[in-house]
């Protein structure tokens, strides 16, 4: 990831500038906590420009009500953790009607053509700005450092999706669509999601093609219409499972 410098550059401010803005604004930490967030200024970048230690941020802010957790969930595909489960983030191999290209084709019929443009996009460009993808960017660490192309995006998403999708049979799927999921039975909802994983369903290359393509047109509404999403995968049946 970026480190707090390299994010200022970016922005074209000095470190000297940050601090000056952050010292000037000490008494109105929500002024400084708003101009974190929306330049995607992270708990660590802003130990990176000040020096200092993230748990001293962390405390500074929650003193104000002000939780950092908002600042650092700044990941491209995953803002939880994903455990074990990460292992079904991957690219996508397939062709015929669940190539990425067919699938893309499919969900632009039924979504707007820049929606889906710019979903494959990170929401903060500075991420982009080396031309790779990193572990801490992406949210997974076993994928290593990525290309920072909206074609990798896209083929992280369709390959997710279909790694998930392809071991979820109906029933499975109901259940864990039905399923009341809050943050206090998170290890519940987690242990009904390992189990239905664990094995393979029997859909034809056809329907599961039609299940991510409706996948995908639901995640990318919800992610339009709910700004306060950064992951693209967060509202997936994965990225629920590591809400904690």
């Amino acid at each position: 990831m970026a480190t707090g410098q390299e994010v200022l550059a970016y922005l074209g401010l000095t470190v000297e500038q940050a601090n000056k803005f952050i010292q000037e604004n000490i008494g109105q930490p929500e002024i400084i906590f708003d101009a974190a967030y929306d330049v995607g200024a992270t708990t660590q970048h802003l130990s990176d420009i000040t020096g200092y230690s993230t748990d001293t941020i962390k405390n500074f802010f929650a003193a104000f009500e002000l939780d950092t957790k908002l600042l650092d969930e700044v990941k491209i595909l995953f803002n939880s953790e994903l455990g074990d489960l990460a292992n079904f983030v991957g690219f996508n191999d397939h062709s015929g009607v669940l190539s990425t290209a067919s699938l893309g084709d499919q969900v632009k019929l039924d979504v707007d053509s820049s929606d889906y443009s710019f979903f494959y996009e990170p929401v903060f460009d500075y991420q982009q700005a080396d031309g790779i993808y990193t572990p801490d960017e992406l949210g997974v660490s076993h994928l290593g450092n990525v290309p920072a192309t909206d074609e990798s995006i896209e083929s992280l998403v369709y390959g997710t999706l279909i790694n998930i999708y392809s071991a979820l049979d109906e029933t499975e799927l109901s259940q864990l669509r039905g399923f009341s999921h809050n943050e206090s039975n998170v290890n519940e909802y987690r242990s009904m999601l390992i189990d239905a994983l664990s094995d393979p369903a029997n859909r034809s290359d056809q329907d599961l093609a039609d299940l991510i393509v409706d996948e995908t047109v639901i995640l990318i509404d919800e992610y339009w219409n709910n700004m306060d999403v950064t992951g693209i995968l967060d509202h997936s049946i994965l990225g629920l499972a590591g809400i904690a």
